[in-house]
């Protein structure tokens, strides 16, 4: 038998043999590549149907779309059509006067018959002489007082007691009542006498007022009064 040493060398040997063994790498194989076999390329089959029917669907998706119009609606006879006119339709009418032959009769207007003419008829004129009290005298507020005109008949018309009045026309209304008769005719060139009672305001100041002598309707004449008012 031999000895453990000589066994321990061996066996170490060994294990030095297997492992520079196992370090050797082989050296690789050359892999084939394997050759493809070619492939046959096979043409589709075509559905004509098919082209036809992809086409139809094609045309009508790119079709423009059109939006339908209402039908107008017709005006009958019992609602006239509305229509809006713009700025730009709206059109300036120049009026246009066409002169008209004269006629042959002259057209005549015929005024209103009034009492009060514009002017004093001829043949009635009259003068104021005096009256009471003066433009220069005063009467006292919330007096009592009579108001007289001397008045002188310088036209060539008689005045009648019974056709002619003392008429109160405007402004200051002092008077008792606006309408007084006269008491006696008055002939061309006489004066008559004319006292109307008046109150005096209660405020001081001056007044006047306009009256008139009326005959029959026609204005014979046209005068004033004035009266001074203090407290």
């Amino acid at each position: 038998m031999p000895p453990k040493s000589i066994l321990f060398k061996l066996f170490a040997a060994i294990i030095v043999l297997t492992i520079l063994g196992g370090c050797t790498s082989p050296t690789p194989q050359p892999t084939a590549t394997p050759i493809p076999f070619p492939t046959a390329t096979l043409a589709p089959t075509v559905d004509q149907n098919l082209i036809n029917t992809q086409a139809a669907q094609t045309a009508t998706a790119n079709a423009p779309t059109e939006s339908p119009v209402p039908p107008s609606a017709t005006p009958t006879d019992t609602q006239a059509p509305t229509v809006t006119l713009t700025p730009s339709d709206t059109a300036t009418i120049t009026p246009t006067f066409t002169s008209l032959p004269p006629t042959a009769f002259p057209t005549w207007t015929l005024s209103p018959f009034t009492l009060t003419p514009s002017s004093t008829p001829s043949g009635y004129a009259c003068t104021v002489t005096s009256t009471t009290p003066k433009s220069t005298d005063t009467v006292k507020v919330s007096t009592n007082f009579g108001f007289t005109w001397v008045i002188q008949n310088t036209g060539s018309k008689l005045w009648g007691q019974h056709n002619a009045d003392l008429k109160y026309v405007s402004g200051a209304s002092m008077q008792t009542k606006n309408l007084f008769d006269f008491t006696q005719d008055v002939r061309p060139g006489a004066s008559y006498t004319a006292t109307v009672t008046m109150n005096s305001p209660a405020t001081a100041g001056t007044y006047s007022a306009t009256w008139e002598i009326v005959q029959d309707g026609v204005v014979v004449c046209t005068f004033n009064l004035s009266v001074k008012v203090v407290n």
